[in-house]
């Protein structure tokens, strides 16, 4: 299991026993690990660097998987293959526009999830699954809705009720995924759409991010702990897997190191 960052998130409390993970478990409702589906989705369009939104920039689901593959063996991993659903909604939320400008920051996009999400398994927090009394203590605030409780969910593992709240006003102009938390986990266009959400609000407006710096997007995710902190090793692996993602899908880039711990 990864540790990973919990975005937005002030220091998350740790669960008995996981003293050494950061703010965030990477976390699980099982994800689907059927075959996946070849079939592009939508544009031809396989420029790199380009500044337009709403194209899936030439990535197909046959590149899609290719590039789960390639970023789990480039740190001795050994992720599913991606289910069709999760291939369809990664390259709808592309389509949806604003999030992602380039073939090259798709690749950034996808790096980073993969690993936040230990390589797409995890959908909600391993150890809120297993121990969901001591989450719903732990994470509780005034302000959640009752019965309801705020802990990582989706591919970005999004945690406390003010982010839920800011992400679904952002997304859906209202306070659904407030009133229904568990949605974030158990839909995959959901999941995927929160991670989209956070990247362009957080990551996307970077120019680092936008000069091809890949540091720089893990310095927006969880920079105290993985470019200035004890987790420097962690940053390293993202890096790694964004190698291996790059040509896959932005074959004439270079990648670019810097932005994190160096």
């Amino acid at each position: 299991m990864h540790v990973t960052s919990r975005p937005i998130a002030p220091s998350a409390p740790i669960p008995p026993g996981a003293e050494g993970s950061s703010t965030a478990e990477a976390a699980t409702s099982a994800a689907e690990s059927s075959g996946s589906d070849d079939s592009s989705s939508s544009s031809s369009d396989d420029s790199s660097s380009g500044s337009s939104t709403g194209s899936s920039y030439g990535i197909t689901c046959d590149k899609f998987d290719q590039a789960v593959s390639a970023a789990s063996k480039a740190i001795g991993e050994n992720y599913p293959t991606p289910s069709s659903a999760q291939c369809n909604s990664f390259i709808k939320g592309m389509e949806g526009g604003g999030a992602i400008s380039s073939a090259r920051e798709a690749a950034m996009f996808l790096a980073n999830i993969l690993w936040e999400s230990d390589g797409l398994r995890a959908k909600e927090e391993y150890d809120c699954v297993s121990n969901p009394s001591w989450c719903a203590q732990n994470y509780k605030t005034p302000e959640d809705a009752p019965g309801q409780t705020y802990w990582g969910r989706g591919y970005i593992q999004l945690t406390w009720e003010y982010n839920y709240k800011a992400a679904s006003e952002g997304m859906y102009g209202n306070d659904k995924l407030v009133q229904d938390p568990d949605v974030v986990a158990t839909d995959e266009d959901t999941a995927w759409g929160v991670s989209f959400w956070y990247w362009k609000e957080n990551v996307h407006t970077d120019s680092k991010v936008q000069d091809g710096q890949f540091g720089a997007s893990i310095n927006d995710i969880n920079g105290a702990l993985e470019c200035k902190g004890s987790a420097q090793d962690k940053a390293k692996k993202r890096y790694a897997m964004y190698k291996a993602v790059l040509p896959i899908f932005a074959p004439n880039e270079t990648p670019i190191e810097s932005g994190c711990y160096n």
